[in-house]
């Protein structure tokens, strides 16, 4: 279960950084604009990290009541 959790996490890691340098190369060749491209790349990384901390307030409250 802890090993499939930490794949897990690799691949969303992996994923994330796969959008932001789509985005990124989209940006610079100029077929879309810096604007959208900071938006889609913030709202991704706030995803990830807020999911993140959810995350682990979720395994803490379980463990305090345990």
């Amino acid at each position: 279960m802890k090993n499939a959790l930490i794949g897990l996490l690799k691949v969303k890691s992996l994923m994330t950084i796969a959008i932001m340098i789509v985005f990124v190369v989209l940006a610079l060749t100029n077929r879309m604009s810096d604007e959208l491209v900071a938006s889609v790349i913030t709202a991704v990384i706030t995803y990830y990290f807020t999911k993140k901390d959810n995350d682990n307030r979720a395994v803490t409250e379980i463990r305090k009541t345990d």
